[in-house]
């Protein structure tokens, strides 16, 4: 394999985290060979992550070459073992992946999948039947096929679990803008705030990662709605963003619980750093799934709570992910900041888009200017979507006639970027 092609498949490896309590030590080689054994054992960094690199010679049995991590198996249990793999072979190579005994009579309960040059994330739910001691193991079995295996992120849990899709692109890099123009919680691109503390105080979500996609650090976290639907940041101390006029955040997320499903940022205000004293929202109904969606918004345009949208004392930022259906989500962040618009044409470009006449009681017109509108969802205030479209042209027509009195939320997408515009109902 060619090291430029390793570092391309390795620039996109990133955790995989299951629901329940992980039992693994060391799953995601980080730690180096902790916990591993193996004649397959060759742990190595690239790009400042760790993985397996084991490279087979000669075909023979699966367990003629292999790769184990020590651990407890419970007779009768199930189990759930997740990891991510790839192969250089011209094809496709098998693997024999599964748990069992670490001894004699080596009895375990296993799976063969199928590994191919593009890197997959593989989940097998395997049940110890008949056997289960202290002293078992996670097996990789990858002698019956010649070529090279890399694996990472493995994930051992009790019963069953659902893995999350990774993105396997970067979020957009951010343009340059001067230091005292962005007050940044999260990116590689500024300097946060210092002190900053996802999941602050125990509260809302703390299954909070930060992982690398394409050498880029990016916060993965797992919602749960009704538990904890939330994510509370905080930096312990107040921040006068008054002059501050924009909004940043990129996000991603690919989940089957999508119906009605919002992303709503929120920040809170903390006059005298006493507690909250206002706060400012924004209705976020989420329309595109497994892309990254890069919001950059005026904060007059947040619509919850506190018209004026004060934040002389900013203390603690929410973000609240949930929908009409129960259950878990991942979401993931980068380049979470406020900013003002300082910056030039030529430093920083936004989607044109327009609409008119706002308020109507008829037909909105949607225009992109030049460019191509690619769809258009309008979502009601409780996060419902009540149409979309794909018009695939720079103007569009959006029929008010049959919807009721009030205010929607039309998220225009574009090559370009997406826009949030309000729209009112007469």
């Amino acid at each position: 394999m060619k090291k430029i092609t390793l570092l391309f498949l390795f620039a996109l490896l990133g955790g995989v985290f299951m629901q329940g309590q992980e039992l693994l030590t060391n799953g995601n080689f980080e730690q180096g060979e902790l916990a591993w054994s193996g004649n397959a054992l060759n742990v190595q960094t690239d790009g400042g992550n760790s993985f397996n690199f084991a490279n087979v010679m000669t075909a023979g049995m699966p367990f003629d070459v292999n790769l184990s991590n020590v651990v407890e198996i419970i007779q009768g249990e199930t189990y759930t073992l997740s990891f991510q793999a790839v192969t250089d072979a011209p094809d496709t190579r098998t693997m024999v992946v599964g748990i069992g005994l670490n001894e004699a009579p080596f009895a375990a309960a296993t799976e063969t999948v199928t590994l191919t040059p593009a890197l997959q994330t593989f989940e097998v739910t395997l049940t110890a039947s008949d056997f289960g001691i202290p002293n078992s193991r996670v097996l990789f079995d990858m002698g019956a096929d010649v070529g090279v295996v890399v694996i990472d992120n493995v994930s051992l849990v009790l019963g069953g679990g659902v893995a999350p899709v990774l993105p396997i692109t970067a979020a957009p890099t951010p343009p340059n803008r001067p230091v005292a123009d962005v007050f940044s919680l999260f990116s590689d691109a500024y300097t946060a705030q210092p002190n900053v503390d996802f999941g602050a105080f125990g509260a809302g979500s703390q299954d909070i990662t930060t992982i690398q996609i394409e050498g880029d650090n990016t916060q993965q976290i797992n919602f749960n709605q009704p538990d904890t639907p939330f994510l509370l940041v905080d930096w312990g101390t107040t921040f006068d963003a008054s002059d501050f006029t924009h909004f940043h955040m990129d996000y991603w997320i690919q989940t089957d619980l999508n119906v009605g499903l919002v992303v709503n940022p929120k920040w809170s205000n903390h006059l005298g750093d006493m507690g909250e004293t206002s706060a400012f929202g924004l209705t976020n109904p989420v329309t595109t799934f497994g892309e990254w969606v890069s919001t950059d918004i005026l904060i007059s345009d947040f619509d919850a709570e506190d018209p004026t949208q004060q934040r002389d004392a900013l203390r603690q930022f929410i973000i609240t992910v949930a929908g009409a259906e129960a259950g878990n989500r991942t979401l993931f962040i980068d380049n979470l900041y406020l900013h003002k618009a300082t910056l030039g044409a030529e430093d920083f470009s936004t989607v044109d888009v327009s609409v008119y006449p706002n308020p109507t009681a008829e037909l909105w017109t949607v225009n992109a200017s030049s460019n191509i509108i690619t769809s258009v969802a309008l979502f009601d205030m409780a996060g419902r979507r009540v149409s979309v479209a794909t018009p695939n042209e720079s103007t569009f027509e959006i029929n008010a006639s049959n919807l009721s009195p009030g205010i929607y939320l039309a998220t225009i997408a574009t090559a370009q970027g997406n826009n949030t515009i309000r729209l009112i109902k007469e």
